[in-house]
């Protein structure tokens, strides 16, 4: 266990240290004697517990503690004085443990054994079987073990988005004036803060909310925030990850092809339009795009018309303006002699540009249909005129 101290009294500080040396599980990461020094590494280092002081010249030890839990939420305080008229305030700021001074060994040692018990509740072993998967793929949600899939239930857009963005530069410092300058940039700086802070509390309420504690990690470190996935897979970056890993389709991998494809349930946060997120929206849609063109024309070279024709309305679904797989589906249907699913097809996108972009199918879409059309007219008449 990581543990910090805080005390304004050297001798303290030094004797407390020398104690908890008799417990192999804990280490003392920092010893300070000003709460506002030991606040300032605790958003960094996040330790399971902090020995705090309570009566200290400037920032006491009871209003340290509310600093203490915005930044580092599952870090324990044990609260030390030499003085007992704190203690009811001190429990209700929901304290680990309460020690008097001097302190003694016996009365240490239950708080070590509690403290242990404590932070196994917040530490707890991670399995398979228990791990998230998070979809920001289509509608963001997320997938319990059971496999049940379950909607976040946000109080506001700005806790939502700030999650996401938070969530999309995982594991890297996020300066405070870069958050309030996406989000809050009409607000003035203090009430910028207020709200930031605010949201960051709800992000950690919402997902002990629905599903537990243990599996993200927000904290304070360099003037700005960081977010810590655990236990949490990214249907994104899975999704990336096994297409990259693919064999080349074949008879054989065909399948694991459509499987993956299948799997691109919509865009990266499709539903919420974040301007942010346009880059890597549009990125992972042409990877996916690219992989369905592959499987389309692969599916069409073995004549398996069926499986061509579901991966190109696959297609038409997720980019309605993607004029190559209407001329792929009116040559699939035309080699199935369904003329009318051809004009169909024509049809829809000629009435598709028109309302979105006041323009016409391009050249060679037209002159496939041109010369398609003629054909079918052409044998229309043959037939026409044999027939006794």
């Amino acid at each position: 266990m990581k543990v910090m101290l805080v005390d304004d009294e050297r001798l303290a500080l030094i004797r407390l240290e020398k104690m908890l040396e008799e417990y192999p599980d804990c280490k003392v990461t920092g010893s300070f004697s000003k709460a506002e020094l030991a606040i300032s590494q605790i958003g960094e280092t996040q330790p399971d517990a902090v020995f705090l002081d309570i009566q200290m010249p400037g920032l006491n030890g009871l209003r340290a503690s509310e600093r203490i839990r915005s930044i580092s939420p599952d870090t324990k305080i044990i609260y030390v004085t030499a003085y007992d008229e704190y203690a009811v305030e001190a429990f209700e700021l929901d304290a680990t443990d309460y020690l008097m001074k001097p302190l003694r060994r016996d009365r240490l040692s239950r708080t070590i054994q509690r403290l242990r018990e404590r932070v196994v509740e917040h530490h707890p072993e991670p399995t398979k079987d228990e791990e998230l998967l998070y979809h920001c793929l289509g509608d963001m949600q997320i997938r319990k073990p059971n496999g049940e899939l379950e909607f976040l239930k946000w109080r506001t857009t700005k806790a939502k988005e700030l999650f996401a963005y938070l969530l999309y530069h995982r594991g890297k410092v996020i300066s405070k004036n870069a958050l309030l300058e996406l989000l809050w940039p009409e607000l003035d700086e203090r009430k910028g803060l207020a709200n930031l802070q605010t949201s960051i509390n709800r992000i950690r309420s919402v997902w002990k909310d629905t599903v537990g504690e243990g599996y993200i990690s927000i904290r304070y470190a360099q003037y700005g925030y960081v977010l810590e996935p655990k236990r949490l897979r990214i249907d994104a970056e899975e999704w990336e990850h096994e297409l990259r890993r693919l064999n080349p389709v074949s008879l054989e991998q065909a399948p694991e092809h459509q499987r993956l494809l299948d799997r691109y349930r919509g865009d990266f946060y499709e539903e919420d339009h974040y301007v942010w997120a346009e880059s890597e929206r549009q990125r992972l849609k042409a990877l996916w795009l690219q992989h369905a063109q592959q499987l389309g024309q692969f599916y069409g070279s073995r004549d398996m018309n069926m499986e061509a024709l579901g991966v190109y309305h696959q297609i038409q679904k997720q980019e309605p303006l993607y004029e190559d797989s209407y001329l792929a589906l009116m040559k699939i249907y035309a080699r199935l002699n369904d003329a009318d699913s051809v004009q169909k097809q024509y049809e829809f996108l000629t009435r598709l540009l028109e309302q979105e972009a006041e323009a016409g199918p391009s050249p060679s879409i037209l002159e496939w249909y041109t010369q398609w059309k003629n054909s079918f007219l052409y044998l229309g008449t043959i037939k026409l005129t044999v027939v006794p």
